[in-house]
Order: C-alpha cells, then structure tokens, then sequence
C-alpha cells in the first residue's frame, strides 16, 4: 500500500477516535465532569420520531402553542440523546420516576424550557438538574411563602433594584436541585437553603439529608431576560460547563 493510501486510513481512524471521544466521557479523568448545555427554540414541531404515548401526551394540550412546543421539544431531545447513544432517535425509550423524570439508561440528562426556549443539560453517571426561568416582576409574598425564612430575610435585605436577579437566581438554583434529586416540587422548597447574593458563590448551604457539600450549583446565562441553573451531585468532581449547538 502507498503512503497515500495509509495516510488516508489514518486520517479515517483519527476522524473516529475524535468522534468517539466528542461523545464519551473521559472516565480515566477522575474529578473532572463535564456538562454538556444545549439551547433552541421550541419551533417547527416534527412529531415523526415520538413515540406512540408521547403522541398520546400532545393530543392532550389544549392550545395549539402549547403541543408544539412539547412536539418541539421532545423530538430535539431525542436528536440530541441519540447522538449521544449513536442510535437513531426514534428507538430512544424514556423510564419515568416515581415524581414523573425521564431517564434513558446510559446517560444523565435534564430539560427546562421557559416560553419557547428550552434548555438541555447532559452527562453521565453524576445526577444533574438544570432550570431557566424567564424574569418577570416578582412578588415577595411568593418568596415569603415557599423560600427559606433565612432566604427570604436574605433576599429582603438586598436594595430593591438587586431583589428580582436575587429572587430566580434563588429559584433557579432550587428547582435545578430538585430536579437532579428527582423529585421535583413534590419536596417543600423551604426544607433546604441555597445562596442567593450576589456577592456569594452559588452553593448549597443546607439540605434534610445534610449533605450538602456533595452539591455543585452553577449559574449560566441562556439569554436577555432569563434566568438559569444547573445542579450537579458532584462530590469531589470538578464540573465544567460546555455550550453545545
């Protein structure tokens, strides 16, 4: 065989190693966990790869919005954890928990969506949750209701020119935990406390099964107006975050 022609093999198999590694986690890196965040706008619905009750599902919405978005959403999802998994995405089957969190055996995954923008975070092996929220007038009386009293004290204290950043940035972190730990708002948001200062390192700082330094808690910015988090069981790892398209 020619040098070209070795060459060639070899470019062909440095192609697959870098394809192979693009998807894969790096699992002889201890400590280190990679994120990988998605974003798109839940537009041009295609229903084609859903699955017979995910079809059943959007039938139910009443506004037409409202489905395709959901149409929207879930098949981009599929798309994307299919590459992932390198199968097509229709053949992708979801589990649900006991408080409704799809899984899909073989990686970590978590979706949010505010208006039409959706937001997908994913990984492997280390829970993650991940929450957007558009930000609109808030009303203290909310936070009174279901933030921590030390939150809420936290958060009145700030200028009232801080209060409305300080507010989701505290619901963002709050919903992206519950969201990793599975369950949702089926658990009362005041039963932990996270950070919500500016000036403070997002974190959180106490939790009913008292580990809470096992949590990494990251803020991102998925656009003008919106508020986001992501919450990683990460122990010891170092998370990072990478914005894919």
């Amino acid at each position: 065989m020619g040098k070209g022609g070795i060459d060639q093999k070899r470019n062909k198999a440095s192609k697959r190693i870098f394809l192979m590694s693009l998807w894969l986690p790096d699992r002889g890196a201890a400590m280190r966990a990679r994120i990988d965040l998605w974003k798109w706008r839940l537009q041009h619905p295609d229903a084609g790869d859903l699955s017979r009750d995910e079809h059943a599902r959007a039938e139910q919405f009443v506004f037409d919005r409202d489905r395709d978005r959901y149409i929207a959403g879930r098949a981009r999802l599929r798309k994307i954890l299919g590459q992932y998994l390198g199968r097509p995405p229709d053949s992708i089957v979801f589990s649900y928990g006991p408080f409704g969190r799809p899984s899909v055996e073989g990686v970590e995954f978590n979706l949010s969506h505010t208006g039409d923008l959706a937001v997908l975070a994913v990984g492997f092996e280390l829970p993650i949750g991940v929450d957007i929220e558009e930000e609109t007038p808030i009303d203290m009386k909310v936070a009174e209701m279901h933030f921590a009293a030390s939150e809420f004290r936290a958060l009145q204290a700030l200028p009232q020119t801080m209060q409305m950043a300080a507010y989701y940035r505290c619901w963002t972190r709050k919903e992206a935990y519950l969201k990793a730990m599975g369950t949702g708002l089926s658990t009362i948001l005041s039963s932990f406390v996270v950070t919500l200062r500016p000036d403070e390192p997002a974190k959180v700082l106490s939790c009913e099964n008292g580990k809470a330094d096992q949590w990494c808690l990251i803020d991102f910015d998925p656009g003008d107006g919106i508020a986001g988090a992501l919450a990683v069981c990460a122990d010891e790892n170092e998370v990072t975050l990478k914005w894919r398209h």
